[in-house]
């Protein structure tokens, strides 16, 4: 958990270098999104495919550096053996995304992107006899926009990296991955 703590801080020490090279305004972006959380390893044992919802707010210092704040949102059930299996996953986490832009035909532009950050994940459980539990996480994201004036299409695929604890006492924390994919889009106000 150091490492992760070591690298949010060089994140944000870098995106602040890179921001007091550039005079120009920074703009605002806002991106609503649907997905899917794909439980991998063991995580799979724990948790299924489950439908994501969430927001993402950037801030473009430079049009091909973002940064990125993001909230999701995955109504998901457990398979812990309780009557009421429901919980609610909730990840949020602060990241920089670095693309590069291709014009296109009639207007559009094509701005793969590739993205890190770190953030928490919480895990809250219908079932009293569950405790709900925090934990750090950090992603990897890939993904690309389709842009045509302020709106643009995203997809994004994440690789989230997080440690897991479990609701039962007594069971201790364990490094579990999941992979997010999602499509949204983005309004880039001027």
């Amino acid at each position: 958990m150091r490492r992760i703590t070591f690298a949010v801080a060089a994140l944000f020490a870098a995106a602040t270098a890179l921001q007091a090279q550039a005079p120009t305004v920074p703009k605002i972006e806002l991106r609503p999104f649907v997905g899917a959380s794909v439980p991998t390893g063991d995580q799979r044992d724990l948790f299924g495919d489950e439908p994501m919802f969430g927001l993402q707010g950037a801030v473009e210092v430079k049009p091909t550096f973002h940064i990125v704040g993001s909230f999701g949102w995955v109504p998901a059930e457990s398979k812990y053996a309780f009557a009421d299996n429901g919980a609610n996953v909730f990840q949020y986490d602060m990241g920089v995304e670095f693309s590069f832009i291709r014009p296109m035909p009639r207007n559009w532009e094509f701005r793969p992107f590739l993205g890190f950050g770190a953030g928490g994940r919480t895990y809250t459980y219908a079932a009293e006899q569950l405790n709900n539990k925090t934990c750090l996480a950090g992603y990897g994201a890939l993904g690309t926009e389709f842009q045509l004036g302020r709106t643009a299409i995203r997809l994004e695929g994440r690789d989230n990296l997080f440690c897991y604890k479990s609701p039962i006492e007594g069971i201790t924390s364990k490094t579990r991955n999941d992979v997010g994919i999602m499509l949204g889009l983005a309004y880039h106000f001027r």
